[in-house]
């Protein structure tokens, strides 16, 4: 009686065990469904591989692992979609928009720049000042500002996340990022658009189905040349899933993004952090990437991401389940518990 009494209770155990991390068992499945997917579309490739290995990692882990998992579902999920798109947007696009955008930038900053769009007078600067030092070093810093683009938004939210423990401010800024995020994705399957580069090196007339590799990569060419390497050819050509989405310019929205919520965490001299998104659209002028057009777009698809998120989604949903003031005094205390688990290890 007591041996049969034992079982199940270790039955019913084992049971609680695995209904606590069926969460876990979810990942997994998602992951094995993800490299499917993606063999499918096109080719795993060996970030694909690292991905899911770290996301393994994660689901086997422990203490703010589940915490981490949900809170960072949606750069997860947007990164997947992102990528799965390269897959299919070149037999799903349809016109690519080439003159319209060219022509409203030549007519509202043509005036100010000799009749010519900015980013052309840019490169003919660049031409006459061929070898020269300044060419040189306003290569470099573009090619710098330019790439932060890609670590900056992670970094910021690890800070928020992890460094600070402001899980509601991270909400609202991973929140505003997805918004802004999936809409630009929206928008870059309805509305095609080619960059300046493409304009260019090719005139007007409509893109073939295939690009030339490393194109895409503009003027960082010149950077490539400077280093001694084809890094940015290498990255514009082989992880770059789509030439024609350059409205919304995320150039001109994450950089404004970053400086917004570092200003209202930490209130830091609004004028130096506005440096940071000036140099990033400056950059990508410059580098013939994006017309100045493409880069107001996007910082007003921040703006309205940024509202809905703010003014809707953490106030009316999210804090609807979410006890905040409950959440960061739970939060210190694994933070203590672990620290004393270290100490005494």
């Amino acid at each position: 009686m007591q041996m049969e009494q034992s079982m199940a209770s270790h039955q019913q155990t084992l049971l609680n065990k695995l209904r606590a991390h069926r969460w876990r068992g979810g990942i997994l499945l998602g992951l094995g469904l993800y490299l499917v997917l993606i063999n499918q579309l096109i080719r795993v490739r060996p970030d694909h591989v690292f991905i899911a290995l770290l996301l393994f990692v994660l689901a086997l882990g422990r203490g703010r692992v589940k915490t981490f998992a949900l809170d960072w579902a949606p750069w997860i999920v947007f990164w997947i979609s992102y990528d799965m798109m390269r897959g299919v947007v070149d037999n799903w696009r349809g016109a690519i928009h080439v003159i319209l955008p060219y022509k409203l930038e030549l007519v509202l900053f043509g005036p100010f720049f000799g009749g010519v769009i900015p980013c052309f007078y840019l490169q003919d600067w660049q031409a006459v000042m061929e070898g020269t030092f300044i060419k040189g070093l306003f290569d470099a810093s573009g090619g710098l500002f330019y790439t932060l683009h890609f670590g900056l938004p992670l970094l910021l939210g690890w800070v928020l996340w992890h460094t600070t423990s402001d899980r509601k401010l991270f909400y609202v800024f991973v929140w505003s990022m997805t918004l802004l995020n999936f809409s630009a994705l929206a928008t870059f399957f309805l509305y095609p658009a080619a960059p300046p580069w493409y304009v260019y090196s090719y005139g007007f007339g409509q893109p073939p189905q295939t690009i030339a590799w490393g194109l895409g990569a503009g003027s960082l060419i010149n950077v490539d040349r400077m280093i001694g390497m084809n890094f940015f050819q290498t990255m514009w050509g082989g992880f770059n899933p789509n030439y024609f989405a350059a409205i919304p310019s995320l150039h001109g929205s994450y950089p404004v993004a970053i400086a917004f919520f570092t200003w209202k965490k930490f209130r830091p001299y609004p004028v130096l952090l506005a440096l940071y998104p000036l140099g990033v659209w400056f950059s990508a002028v410059y580098l013939n990437q994006h017309y100045i057009i493409d880069l107001i777009i996007g910082a007003a698809y921040f703006a309205i991401a940024y509202q809905i998120s703010n003014r809707f989604l953490i106030p009316r949903i999210f804090s609807r389940f979410v006890d905040w003031d409950l959440l960061r005094k739970r939060e210190h205390e694994q933070l203590a518990e672990v620290e004393n688990t270290d100490a005494l290890s």
